[in-house]
């Protein structure tokens, strides 16, 4: 073969998993520069080896595409593991608080204490339902201003310095679409949830920090076998932009980055889309672009602020006909699409309970006659309570579900102490994800990594296979060996095929991300975003699946992390 067909790297004697349109399985592919020339048997691409050509043999390891993360938050915790106190795995308030402590003894002279990761399952009575109080913090922490965000990011524990420091009074109301929860005197309780979340004070890092975030959280998706992500920010001036942009100037940025850029509900319309009109040309190079504008709904079912069909179980303390609030009025949402729309934005909406969903999905179907006809990939994420009826209207309006299987099952420290209270049998059925594909629904995989503190696909993968637990000793409980074991399962019925939840983290995150003619499948022609995993995925039993490894990682056909 001449000298300019033959390839850079052979992969041989594997099972490949291409992800394409035929769920095509073979040996072997051939690489070229960044690109994927030939895929085959070994026999075919061993005629694309010269004696310059790098062979890999597979030894009957599995190759998939690069995987990509469509709901994701950069640098993650990365900032956090450097600068904050961690209290992700601690399920305790005492654990809560000799972290805290601790952190505090490690860090003398500290101004602040910022932290993330309590659980609302580690608390009872009053403060299962409104959240701890502040007086916990201020046995360890009197004179610091404390904040920690809940793992869900959606609620903030403060301490008496920090409602303080943050002028938080019990004359101070709340913002429109967020609670301050008060005691019965009137007086702050210490947990601010929604939008009142930025009445705090807020944990700040330099340029340089975030950069180094961003370092470390490609690290991070590289060892994952993660190439692509939508990167959720905040507001339109967020600093993780210029971390990205460092990147790409330094020639470093060796992930598809497509950003979402939040729209707020009480800001004018016109003046936000003009500023991300402005950073959409401000950033635009190969890998990193702003392409999306981020929404929210409603909250979460485990603060009580998810908007739902029906009211909240009476154990969600709220009374008898409680169902949430929705966060737009719905004429002012239909303008803010239509704007979104209109400028080529795609639209991503946080959306939990069935009647967010339901309103969301009525504002898709109100614009489309004012909106000239285009692919703009409009997606609800998160989906936890989706009435039936609703989901044929996903494909109907082309819509994609961007959903998150790491939390589709009964968690042991978190379902029955809180989802199941403050839903009842409802929580039965959450989380659908067979019934989105029963009707034709392009679903896109994600972890909102750092809710996920460990948003390894792999176990994304087994939970929505098995729709039980993935694995017992990251949860601190005995493993499963049945994928039918009772007390973890969640809805059998919504279990997907192996391919499809591959496909769901490749071919299909990167049409989520407009990127599904450069990669998220093994094809000719397409870059060479590559992952080698330890084990098939396709042969092995699927309750093993989350300890399979990534034992490398290959971006425009360079190697980026090897085991």
């Amino acid at each position: 073969m001449l000298q300019e067909f033959l390839a850079d790297i052979v992969f041989v004697n594997g099972a490949v998993y291409t992800a394409d349109a035929q769920d095509t399985v073979c040996q072997a592919v051939a690489v070229k520069g960044d690109k994927i020339i030939a895929v085959g048997s070994d026999e075919q691409i061993g005629a694309y080896a010269g004696e310059h050509t790098e062979r890999i043999d597979l030894q009957g390891r599995m190759l998939i595409p690069g995987m990509i993360d469509s709901h994701i938050h950069p640098p993650g915790i990365a900032l956090a593991e450097l600068y904050e106190v961690q209290l992700f795995g601690i399920n305790s308030l005492e654990g809560y608080l000799e972290a805290v402590k601790n952190f505090i003894a490690r860090n003398p002279g500290i101004k602040a204490v910022f932290g993330l990761g309590w659980l609302w399952s580690a608390f009872s009575g009053e403060e299962a339902l409104k959240g701890p109080r502040k007086e916990h913090l201020d046995t360890v922490a009197p004179d610091i201003p404390v904040a920690l965000r809940a793992m869900d990011g959606h609620s903030w524990w403060l301490n008496s310095r920090a409602l303080a420091v943050s002028g938080i009074t019990r004359d101070t109301q709340a913002p429109e679409g967020g609670i301050i929860e008060k005691d019965a005197s009137g007086e702050p309780w210490g947990i601010l949830k929604e939008s009142a979340i930025w009445l705090s004070l807020q944990p700040s890092h330099t340029p340089a920090e975030y950069t180094e975030g961003i370092y470390a959280f490609q690290r991070k998706m590289h060892s994952l076998g993660i190439t692509g992500v939508l990167s959720i920010m905040g507001n339109a001036r967020e600093p993780i932009m210029q971390a990205w942009d460092t990147l790409v100037k330094q020639g470093n940025l060796a992930l598809h980055v497509r950003g979402a850029v939040m729209v707020q509900p009480r800001e004018p319309l016109q003046a936000q889309f003009a500023v991300i009109d402005q950073i959409k040309e401000q950033y635009h190079s190969p890998n990193f672009q702003i392409t999306t504008a981020k929404f929210f709904a409603d909250g979460v079912v485990e603060g009580v602020t998810s908007y739902l069909l029906t009211p909240y179980a009476q154990a969600a303390g709220k009374g008898s006909d409680y169902c949430g609030e929705f966060l737009w009025d719905q004429d002012r949402l239909n303008e803010a699409f239509c704007l979104a729309n209109q400028r080529g934005l795609q639209i991503h909406v946080h959306s939990t309970g069935d009647a967010a969903t339901r309103q969301v999905l009525d504002g898709f179907a109100a614009i489309r006659s004012q909106v000239p006809a285009g692919d703009f990939r409009n997606t609800i994420t998160h989906l936890q309570l989706v009435d039936q009826a609703d989901i044929p209207r996903f494909k109907e309006l082309q819509v994609i579900a961007s959903v998150q299987p790491y939390w589709h099952f009964k968690s042991p420290n978190w379902w029955k102490y809180v989802d199941y209270r403050i839903l009842g049998e409802r929580a039965e059925y959450e989380y659908p994800l067979r019934s989105f594909l029963d009707q034709g629904v392009i679903i896109a995989s994600s972890s909102d990594y750092s809710i996920t503190p460990v948003p390894n696909p792999l176990f994304a993968i087994e939970t929505g296979v098995t729709r039980n637990m993935y694995s017992g000793p990251a949860l601190g409980v005995e493993d499963i060996t049945d994928m039918d074991d009772a007390r973890y399962l969640l809805n059998k019925a919504e279990r997907l095929p192996v391919t499809e939840m591959i496909k769901s983290f490749t071919i299909n995150g990167a049409y989520a991300l407009f990127i599904e003619q450069q990669t998220g499948s093994v094809e000719v022609g397409k870059q060479a975003d590559l992952v080698v995993l330890d084990r098939d995925l396709l042969s092995i039993n699927p309750v093993d699946i989350d300890k399979v490894k990534v034992d490398m990682t290959f971006f425009a056909g360079k190697l980026v992390y090897s085991r």
